[in-house]
């Protein structure tokens, strides 16, 4: 009889013991209320990843210090993470904000055209294309893509988080450049070569192009699995790169199609 009342005494005391450490385990969490305009993006809670933002709730260990929003996808080595320190105790719940830039890319065939942001107050230079632009907030306005003999184009901003454009340029019609005393021109001799050199470095950049965004991808892979921001100058060097191979097959494309209006 003894003996079963110790075991009985012992069984209690092993489920208090049981009950009060998962309190205490729980009192040692925060609990994280994440709203973000980027919901596909991965959150880290130092270097723990908690999983995509869209879920909106995560609970984390009270030590946690930093948190990191990771934008996902093949442009993701464009968009920087963004991070914020938490100051919270145990068995807090925070509210917490995290908003990327609105991304704007542009891109033309030919390239090397000026785009312009046009507003209410005016309209500003953003670059040559291919040009990113950056905006804390979605851009209320209207994009001007303009270069020498080719028609004016116009591109309504989106409002997603990255936004790409590439835009074919039409080239204008003699007399709207030229005046009709001015607009004969003798039969252009045919040059084939022209055409097979604009072939060659088209595909010969199109291939670079591919190279360097997929090894970008790699160490983007890399970059959102550990962290380490050694990465990313290595990663905006390849993306750099891959954007230069691109303009240059565009501008192969670029002669191959205005030989082909001239012909």
């Amino acid at each position: 009889m003894y003996r079963r009342n110790l075991l009985r005494t012992v069984g209690f005391l092993i489920v208090i013991l049981w009950v009060s450490a998962g309190v205490c385990r729980a009192q040692e969490r925060v609990i994280i209320l994440v709203e973000t305009n980027y919901p596909a993006a991965t959150l880290y809670a130092d270097s723990t990843r908690l999983g995509a933002a869209a879920l909106g709730t995560f609970v984390v260990p009270a030590h946690t210090r930093r948190l990191r929003l990771v934008p996902l996808g093949g442009d993701a080595w464009s968009i920087a993470p963004i991070e914020t320190p938490l100051q919270a105790e145990a068995g807090d719940t925070v509210d917490v904000h995290l908003a990327f830039p609105y991304h704007y890319q542009i891109e033309t065939i030919p390239f090397g055209a000026t785009a312009y942001l046009e507003t209410l107050d005016g309209r500003a230079a953003l670059g040559t294309t291919p040009v990113l632009y950056k905006s804390p907030d979605v851009v209320d306005g209207m994009f001007i893509v303009e270069r020498q003999g080719y028609m004016t184009e116009e591109l309504t901003p989106g409002n997603e988080v990255w936004n790409r454009y590439l835009v074919t340029l039409r080239p204008l019609r003699v007399d709207e450049v030229e005046s009709p005393e001015m607009a004969w021109k003798p039969p252009p001799k045919r040059r084939r070569w022209i055409d097979y050199t604009a072939g060659a470095v088209a595909v010969a950049a199109g291939a670079l192009s591919i190279h360097y965004k997929f090894k970008a991808d790699r160490f983007n892979d890399r970059y959102q699995q550990t962290g380490d921001p050694e990465l990313r100058p290595e990663i905006n060097s390849l993306d750099t790169r891959a954007a230069v191979s691109l303009g240059v097959m565009q501008v192969g494309l670029g002669v191959l199609a205005i030989r082909f209006i001239l012909k």
